[in-house]
């Protein structure tokens, strides 16, 4: 019988795309092991999952509520149907891995009940309710910051195995410089901007940040001005602005990696992948941490502060008059910055010989 692995996680790139990393190298390293996605409907990972090659089964959306309402009181049920909805899924897995989102908790629950190993991976500096429901049960846990070893529990003795990314950003910090340039040319061209004009990456996250958006729009006249072009991904359920010479809205980018090549500043929100992506490709950024939550976004960004390779500004005092007013100190700190050495990003190896090890041990 064929090895059955599933990967849970969902509803952004955050907890996808790292997913899709380790995915991708055991489908490299293990081309006969059965690899299945679980999700939810209404996630980004219904784009991101089949466009990889990997299949995708739905579980029950259920929210962890904030506060309560009325809606908490059925609550219980609604956990409780989304486990036996996972029961089915799980019940022929040899293992499960756990990346976070709104699938992990039933899919944890369940395989706990099956008795199945579950590994997890947490993505933010400080862990969310869905990893920290599966770290009761998990076999392994596996992190991508030092400061989350600080939190009390079975984090003190997590493996730091650092973000699991794709490979071409991987890829994109071994390249020289023509080669790097190329692929920013390239990439410009594609985009009919000019290759001579410095050029802002706007995101707010795969959900897009309307506040993020509003800043950029409002800042257009002075960045034209000043002749810096911006692209700027609005997010898919945002309407799309209009373009102009120097101005390329976009609902959604797919090639991270060349994007990221063409950009001289990055403009962002600081969620765990796009801070490992930033260490990886060396890139300048403002960070913008989302502003719910329990913090994790600020403490994503507290070591490319450290590095210098990030300027942070709090949610609510990011707006066009601050950007336009301090933007020739960001643009000379941005020319300035010289990335330290890159180092090896091999979270999805680290992640991957593990998963083999342990089926192969416990079969």
């Amino acid at each position: 019988m064929s090895t059955k692995i599933l990967f849970a996680g969902g509803g952004t790139a955050g907890h996808v795309e790292p997913a899709l990393a380790v995915a991708t190298w055991l489908k490299n390293n293990k081309p006969s092991w059965d690899l299945t996605f679980i999700g939810t409907k209404s996630g980004l990972e219904n784009q991101l999952v089949p466009k990889a090659g990997f299949e995708l089964r739905h579980i029950p959306k259920v929210l962890m509520p904030r506060q309560f309402t009325p809606a908490t009181l059925i609550w219980p049920i609604k956990i409780v149907f989304a486990t036996l909805k996972a029961i089915k899924v799980c019940r022929e897995a040899d293992l499960v891995i756990g990346f976070g989102g709104y699938a992990c908790p039933p899919i944890y629950l369940a395989a706990a009940l099956l008795r199945k190993p579950i590994f997890i991976h947490e993505a933010n500096a400080i862990p969310g309710w869905a990893n920290r429901l599966g770290a009761v049960f998990a076999s392994e846990i596996f992190i991508a910051f030092t400061r989350t070893q600080k939190k009390i529990g079975r984090w003190r003795s997590a493996k730091l195995s650092g973000m699991p990314i794709r490979a071409e950003i991987i890829a994109a910090a071994s390249l020289s410089p023509d080669e790097s340039s190329q692929i920013k040319n390239d990439q410009l061209e594609k985009w009919h901007l000019s290759k001579t004009k410095p050029t802002i990456l706007v995101f707010g996250g795969s959900q897009g940040s309307r506040h993020i958006n509003e800043a950029i729009l409002q800042s257009l006249s002075a960045f034209t001005e000043k002749g810096v072009q911006v692209v700027h991904s609005v997010g898919r359920s945002n309407a799309l602005p209009t373009s102009t010479e120097n101005y390329l809205p976009l609902s959604y980018i797919d090639d991270m990696s060349s994007a990221y090549h063409a950009a001289d500043l990055i403009i962002a929100r600081s969620g765990a992948l796009t801070c490992a992506e930033l260490a990886a490709v060396g890139k300048f950024a403002i960070l913008i941490p989302l502003p719910i939550g329990n913090g994790e976004q600020s403490a994503n960004a507290f070591d490319l502060q450290a590095a210098g390779a990030a300027e942070l500004v709090v949610d609510n005092k990011f707006n066009a008059d601050w950007l336009i007013s301090n933007w020739d100190e960001i643009w000379n700190k941005a020319s300035s910055f010289k990335p330290v050495t890159k180092g090896e990003f091999s979270a999805s190896e680290i992640i991957g010989k593990m998963i083999i090890d342990y089926v192969e041990n416990n079969k």
